[in-house]
């Protein structure tokens, strides 16, 4: 499910671009091993002229840009699917949506083919610099957005039944003082509790159902990404779609975010995130404190949505890219400009 936001960007541009989506399969049969593949993506260069198993798809005519969206390094080993991409596209951008350092020095010599973009866009701001070095191309920091036209509610004063909604990763000392006292307060507390991550065939029914939620929830968990996992991280400090999609829906974000620079360009207004204390008592005061003011709830839902609608739309990270490309904007583009315009002066009345 984490692809979900990934293929509702790629939604989104569909619909305000011309575009053909090629999502080539993975050969069921006789396939060749994708790992001798990964091993030399590690080591050599020559990763490039090792067949991936994926199902060749080349295009068939030309086209003014080529996106590229992996979550992660590792996905452009599957590049080789359309082999005459770059022949065909007069310009190509990389979108990638998390390239933690450690990855980057782990599979330099993967990392050094996206010189063959002419644009690189990464979601964790601090591994821009390094990306930019190893390439040699312009890179700039691009991260998660949302739907704003599938999550913004219809109207704010919509029932929120659930009380706090705590999606994925938890910090456990927290979370067991939430179920003890959320119970004791007849709430609803809604966390995930799979062991292993889950899946879903239809990616724009998951995204709906998450809007769904979110849409009648109170407070919406959040967290620096990879919370608990610092081998994974290696002392990055990164932010993912959570941090926006809570704001989209209509919830009260809570917990925990970055001070970085990146983080609080994108986030420069105080009622973004109620920031908890480190001490789960503390932490869990805090949130019973802002379940109990409805009024500081719907002041701080219209300031969100505002921002929101003006700032965290996939439309605005489309637009970064084109920006950075010299590429105007589409018709549709500004058609859903006009949406999310009368989508804010309908429902969003901060006073």
């Amino acid at each position: 499910m984490s692809r979900c936001s990934g293929f509702e960007f790629e939604d989104v541009i569909s619909d305000i671009e011309d575009t053909q989506l090629v999502a080539p399969h993975l050969r069921t049969s006789g396939k060749i091993p994708l790992n001798p593949k990964r091993w030399l993506s590690r080591r050599s260069a020559l990763f490039q002229y090792w067949p991936s198993g994926v199902e060749k798809t080349p295009l068939t005519r030309n086209y003014d840009l080529f996106f590229c969206n992996a979550q992660k390094p590792l996905e452009l080993l599957a590049l080789d699917a359309i082999p005459n991409w770059r022949d065909r596209c007069g310009l190509a951008v990389c979108v990638l949506e998390e390239v933690w350092s450690s990855g980057i020095e782990q599979y330099l010599p993967l990392i050094k083919s996206l010189s063959k973009f002419d644009l690189i866009a990464s979601a964790f701001a601090e591994s821009c610099d390094a990306l930019h070095r190893i390439t040699g191309k312009p890179v700039i920091h691009l991260p998660g957005a949302a739907d704003m036209v599938r999550f913004a509610p219809y109207a704010l004063t919509a029932d929120r039944p659930i009380d706090i909604y705590c999606m994925g990763r938890r910090r456990p000392e927290l979370h067991d003082r939430l179920l003890t006292t959320l119970a004791e307060r007849r709430g609803f507390y809604l966390y995930d509790s799979a062991t292993k991550p889950p899946t879903t065939a239809q990616h724009k029914v998951h995204r709906d159902l998450l809007a769904n939620l979110i849409q009648h929830s109170k407070l919406f968990m959040v967290d620096i990404a990879k919370i608990g996992h610092d081998d994974q991280k290696k002392g990055n400090i990164a932010w993912g779609p959570r941090h926006v999609e809570g704001l989209a829906g209509g919830a009260i974000q809570v917990g925990y975010a970055p001070e970085t620079e990146d983080y609080l360009r994108y986030f420069d207004w105080p009622e973004s995130v109620i920031r908890l204390p480190e001490d789960p008592d503390k932490a869990l005061d805090a949130i019973i404190s802002i379940l109990d003011d409805t009024a500081e709830q719907d002041r701080m839902r219209q300031i969100n949505l505002k921002h929101a609608l003006q700032k965290h739309d996939w439309l605005h990270r489309w637009s970064d890219i084109l920006k950075h490309l010299n590429l105007p904007e589409t018709p549709k583009m500004m058609q859903r400009q006009e949406t999310l315009s009368r989508m804010s002066s309908t429902y969003i009345d901060v006073t």
